[in-house]
């Protein structure tokens, strides 16, 4: 979809990718310590490396397909 307004910053897919993978990378992180700060807690903690470890598979599939995508220079 083309700009109508030339004013406006155009937000591509690659774009949306590259800040989903941040958000996911961000969030694995903040998993992992939170993890690591509920060790007391069995449940807790097993949630929070759950979690932790289904965001970072998220992370590794959107950092594949910005590989497969990237502009070669």
């Amino acid at each position: 979809m083309a700009n109508e307004n030339p004013n406006e910053v155009e937000v591509t897919t690659y774009d949306k990718v590259m800040a989903a993978w941040h958000h996911c990378m961000y969030l694995t992180k903040l998993f992992e310590t939170y993890y690591h700060e509920t060790h007391q807690d069995k449940e807790a903690a097993k949630l929070f490396e759950k979690a932790a470890n289904g965001t970072g598979d998220h992370a590794a599939v959107f950092r594949e397909w910005l590989l497969a995508h990237q502009k070669h220079k």
